[in-house]
């Protein structure tokens, strides 16, 4: 009877320590994030200009130079069914090869079915192009595009450094496994930015008059897809609606990163599994004046 007591006693402790958040101690955590004012991206912000909230409680930081070279990722939809819009992937993966710079690293990714890695991380710009152009016709007629984004976060998340990934596709999903709330939850635990292009955005336009009810309401969750991703990871979405428009997306994508500011701070979040969310505010003062800017900073943490 008295080990029969002791057991329960073990037992007990043991469900309640399970039973209360694990407190993760101080660990360095890192944001990247965009100051913007009108749509023009400003640099040359010190730590002065800048106020961290974590849960409504502001922390201590500083600023450092974000990672040169960066971990950037292509993922691009690559079906039967995108044939419809594929002229709008190829004028964006043009305009990729147009605006990426010479110095980080870059992979390629496609995905219909399921996703497949065409260039792992290279910093030769060519082999993107040419595995690219090198590409069979798909088999496929699936838009698996929760699974393909999901298994790139999962995969990015577990590199060091800058990571970044660049979505091009319809953000259309037919058979995924993952649900919507599963891509969610994963953007906020993984530290990867994410810059989503969307495609067909001209031909939805023609079309719109004539599509039913259920296929505006998938076009406009495609669109609420791509935005998620964006305000999840402080990165940004965009739906051009003309071909020549893409080379201005990735000027702007690459214009974005060139942009990054590197914030460090220690966080006592506690190993919960809730997300906590982060406010990142950005002022100057010129003389009795403030100047309020926009900053384009991940939403939070999801911890555990």
């Amino acid at each position: 009877m008295r080990h029969a007591h002791v057991l329960r006693f073990f037992w007990a402790a043991w469900l309640l320590a399970v039973a209360q958040p694990a407190l993760a101690g101080p660990r360095e955590v890192t944001l990247y994030f965009t100051v913007e004012k009108d749509g023009t991206l400003i640099g040359g912000l010190t730590e002065d200009n800048f106020r961290l909230y974590e849960d409504g409680e502001p922390r201590k930081f500083r600023l450092e130079t974000p990672e040169t070279p960066a971990a950037i990722a292509l993922l691009v939809e690559y079906s039967q069914a995108s044939w419809l819009y594929m002229e709008d992937i190829y004028r964006a993966m043009e305009g990729f090869m147009h605006q990426a710079p010479e110095g980080h690293w870059y992979a390629l990714a496609t995905f219909s079915k399921d996703l497949e890695i065409r260039v792992d991380f290279t910093k030769q710009r060519g082999r993107i192009a040419n595995a690219f152009a090198d590409l069979p016709r798909p088999f496929w007629n699936e838009i698996n595009t929760y699974d393909a984004v999901y298994e790139m976060l999962e995969r990015m998340g577990q590199l060091r450094g800058r990571r970044i990934l660049i979505v091009i596709g319809s953000g259309l999903d037919t058979f995924s496994s993952m649900r919507l709330e599963d891509v969610r939850r994963k953007a906020e635990a993984v530290n990867v930015v994410v810059y989503a292009v969307g495609v067909g955005s001209l031909l939805r336009t023609v079309y719109e008059p004539y599509l039913s009810q259920p296929a505006r309401m998938d076009l406009l969750q495609a669109e609420a897809f791509f935005q998620m991703l964006a305000q999840k990871t402080g990165g940004q979405a965009w739906f051009p609606r003309f071909e020549a428009a893409f080379r201005d997306v990735m000027r702007g994508v690459m214009q974005s990163i060139a942009f990054h500011y590197k914030l460090v701070y220690e966080s006592n979040l506690p190993e919960d599994g809730k997300f906590h969310r982060i406010r990142l505010e950005a002022f100057r003062f010129e003389g009795d004046r403030k100047t309020t800017f926009t900053v384009r900073v991940r939403e939070g943490w999801r911890t555990g």
